[in-house]
């Protein structure tokens, strides 16, 4: 299955690249006045994941906040699949529907040095344990340019962040100085968060594209309260008239707090790093 998706895409790109170069009307970068863009990027994200779970039976105590990263040794340094589309819409192409995915899966293990409650479990020193973070974020976002000729493209707008959270611990558990037992700890969240952003594209040449985005939200929202920051610049150029290269630098971090009976705490997740994209144009 996988063998055929890539062979798919190698032969997409094939007859996609070797049409004509960008043509001789375009003075700035195709992208600017595209109906419809899109990028596959491969984003080389350094991570850090701060949790904190507490024990419900005792809501008034708060717990531990864990670093699953210094801690429990889960990866710091992870590879992402990010992928981001986009609709120009309107007589003008003013106004603008983009999607963006991306997800991540961090793990590891280790011997920890010191005592640990997550979750209403003490983990104690000398514990071997396992643990993971997985985190994946689908992006809807609606907005207009305000400012938007052959060589600029600036807007506002507003759209939604899912997130699916999953985090667990396990491992053998040192009860006391000669007794351990297996246990295992998890979370799994999935919210909806509204967000409000701004865009920047600018064409110095023809073929070149400096761009910008941010979105952010901070508000209380149900059983969950906190902020959340989703940024990204870049350059991207164009050889070929539909299909073209990019390369950004993306931040995404989230801090959240939960009140549910499921799970009360929180979170302070950060993912940022570079991304190498494919993108096209229509």
């Amino acid at each position: 299955m996988k063998n055929s998706l890539l062979l798919i895409f190698c032969v997409l790109i094939l007859s996609i690249a070797s049409g004509p170069v960008l043509g001789q009307g375009y003075d700035y970068h195709p992208q600017l006045s595209d109906t419809f863009t899109a990028s596959l990027g491969y984003m080389r994200s350094s991570n850090s994941f701060k949790i904190e779970a507490d024990d419900p039976s005792r809501p008034s105590i708060p717990g531990d906040e864990v670093d699953f990263e210094d801690s429990l040794g889960v990866d710091g340094h992870t590879n992402l699949f990010n992928g981001q589309i986009s609709w120009k819409f309107g007589e003008t192409k003013k106004w603008r529907l983009a999607g963006q995915y991306f997800s991540n899966d961090a793990k590891g293990s280790t011997v920890i040095t010191e005592d640990i409650e997550w979750d209403g479990d003490i983990w104690k020193e000398g514990s071997f344990l396992e643990s993971g973070v997985k985190l994946a974020i689908t992006r809807v976002f609606i907005g207009r340019s305000l400012i938007k000729n052959d060589q600029n493209d600036f807007g506002i707008g507003g759209g939604i962040h899912n997130f699916d959270l999953k985090m667990f611990i396990e491992g053998e558990i040192k009860i006391d100085d000669d007794t351990t037992g297996f246990q295992e700890a998890s979370i799994s969240e999935n919210q909806i968060l509204p967000n409000i952003g701004t865009w920047y594209h600018f064409s110095p040449a023809r073929n070149w594209l400096l761009h910008a985005r941010a979105d952010w939200i901070g508000a209380s929202i149900g059983d969950y309260s906190g902020h959340m920051w989703n940024i990204a610049a870049g350059v991207g150029y164009q050889p070929w008239r539909h299909v073209g290269f990019d390369l950004s630098w993306q931040y995404f971090n989230v801090n959240i707090s939960a009140d549910k009976d499921d799970w009360r705490g929180g979170a302070d997740m950060t993912y940022s790093g570079p991304v190498l994209a494919i993108t096209f144009g229509w």
